[in-house]
């Protein structure tokens, strides 16, 4: 055990090394990789800023000329459908037409047809969008001013010349596009190559960008303070949470040395087997007490305390096998115990286990039927732990029963397995709560109180008995209507059985 427990040390030891290293070489491959993300950041930030910036000025553009298409002292717009060929086609004009040609511009939509060719303010609504959206916008896009006719042509050539930049709002662009890539850093903003008095401050710039719609374009770039800085900044969440990691891996890898030098002893404990063995040795001393209690208090007749004696022989007959069991597994773990099954009549456990219970039951003033087929059902079972199991469920029967006791066993084969139900009329299991009252040490509760006593480990006990035999057992339960507990086991196969660890 020494051994194992220093190879488990030395293991544990070598594996946080190696984990450490590996943090602290992640965290210096996070930075340098962060390193070359950070100018590539900056200028795709920027470029994003342009970007928005000249699709605010198409936008501001666009909108204008929906203005000036609108507008009937600048243009004229009629339409007509095309007979032939279904298409609309719509003609703009200048008011102040020409013998130019340059001053009519026709174009046909296929796909739309106006009510009987006439021009209303819808179809004129319809075509001002359209046109804008799918013919001049990709115009505003090229940086092209095209001559649709002579004025609209003039006017989108003169707003091209007196659009100006908004710095103000570039910059708020930028700002925003830098947040969207978490890029926390000051900077200076040059526009058309006029450079800052940023000094060594400021040492990284972005490349140069052009925009604007006629020449000379708008050159802008920016300029950022020592990137270290700005990438701890950057990452300050990750190192520290790189750091935290750090420390809760020394804090637990020492906590976990603790914890095993000091349960290296305790491990050696079968502690499962001692609580599920103390369970079962409850049942004996508890009907040996009443059964002694009965002899003594009441002046039985000779038949009565024969069966009392009877049962008091019984009972320490058990708590000797008992004892022998628990001696023999000591040295063995609780899934390493060993059963000893042979074929036994699933109707004679059970009236055997409600008579071990005789006296709490009298005691009580329960009542006990049976539903047993003539026939005898055969399972290939241990019978002392088939015992534990139902004297188990009978006791927690007699513990959550309310007003007088009710127990109804019903015994039937159905598809090859020999199927038991105990049910009772006690006060049930809460719907949340019967999914876990097989678990270790689990325990139905009333609040945040047990109302009796108990270790929760009957049912895990009587789960695992029946599951090593081969069978099943399963829970029906409603609050205040009682509980059913089946039990599922093989038939018996009249085949020899093989001697099996479970």
């Amino acid at each position: 055990m020494k051994q194992r427990v220093k190879l488990i040390l030395i293991l544990m030891s070598v594996s946080t090394c190696c984990l450490l290293a590996f943090q602290f070489y992640w965290s210096y491959e996070a930075f340098q990789s962060a390193s070359k993300a950070f100018k590539t950041d900056i200028n795709a930030a920027l470029q994003a800023a342009v970007d928005r910036e000249m699709e605010l000025r198409q936008d501001y553009i666009a909108s204008k000329y929906e203005t000036w298409l609108a507008d009937t002292n600048l243009v004229n717009i009629d339409c007509h459908v095309d007979t032939a060929s279904g298409t609309t086609v719509f003609t703009v004009s200048d008011r102040k037409a020409s013998d130019n040609d340059e001053a009519t511009f026709t174009i046909g939509f296929q796909e739309y047809r106006a009510e009987e060719g006439k021009m209303t303010p819808k179809v004129k609504q319809y075509f001002i969008k359209r046109f804008v959206n799918h013919t001049v916008r990709p115009n505003l896009q090229e940086k092209v001013a095209i001559y649709y006719t002579r004025q609209l042509g003039d006017l989108l050539e003169e707003t091209y010349k007196k659009e100006k930049l908004n710095k103000a709002r570039l910059q708020q662009l930028f700002t925003e596009a830098l947040a969207a890539r978490e890029v926390e850093a000051g900077y200076q903003l040059s526009f058309s190559g006029n450079e800052p008095a940023v000094g060594e401050a400021f040492p990284y710039a972005t490349r140069t960008f052009e925009f604007g719609f006629r020449k000379p374009f708008n050159q802008v770039k920016a300029y950022f303070p020592d990137p270290n800085k700005v990438l701890l900044l950057r990452m300050k969440w990750v190192l520290l949470s790189s750091l935290v990691l750090i420390a809760v891996t020394i804090c637990c890898f020492a906590y976990t040395i603790l914890t095993i030098l000091r349960q290296k002893k305790l491990a050696e404990l079968k502690s499962d087997f001692v609580n599920n063995m103390t369970h079962e040795l409850r049942t004996p001393v508890a009907t040996i007490s009443i059964a002694a209690e009965a002899i003594q208090a009441f002046n039985l007749s000779k038949t009565s305390a024969e069966e009392y004696l009877s049962i008091i022989r019984q009972q320490s007959g058990r708590l000797s096998h008992l004892i022998d069991s628990i001696l023999k597994n000591l040295a063995f773990e609780q899934d390493q115990l060993e059963l000893a099954p042979h074929p036994a009549s699933l109707q004679q456990l059970a009236e055997q286990a409600i008579l071990q219970h005789k006296p709490q039951l009298d005691l009580a003033g329960a009542g006990v039927t049976y539903d047993f087929p003539a026939q005898p059902i055969l399972v290939n079972a241990d019978e002392l732990h088939l015992l534990n199991v139902l004297s188990n469920l009978i006791e927690n029967a007699l513990k959550y029963s309310r007003g007088t006791l009710q127990l109804h066993l019903r015994c039937q084969q159905k598809n090859g397995q020999a199927i038991l139900s105990v049910q009772d009329n006690g006060i049930g299991i809460p719907a949340a709560m019967q999914a876990k009252v097989f678990d270790k040490f689990f325990r139905v509760t009333n609040g945040n109180t047990h109302n009796t006593k108990g270790y929760g480990l009957g049912l895990s006990y009587a789960k695992t008995i029946i599951e090593r035999h081969g069978g099943s057992i399963s829970l029906q339960s409603q609050e205040q209507k009682g509980s059913t507990f089946i039990l599922s086991l093989p038939v018996y196969q009249h085949e020899p059985a093989e001697r099996t660890t479970a």
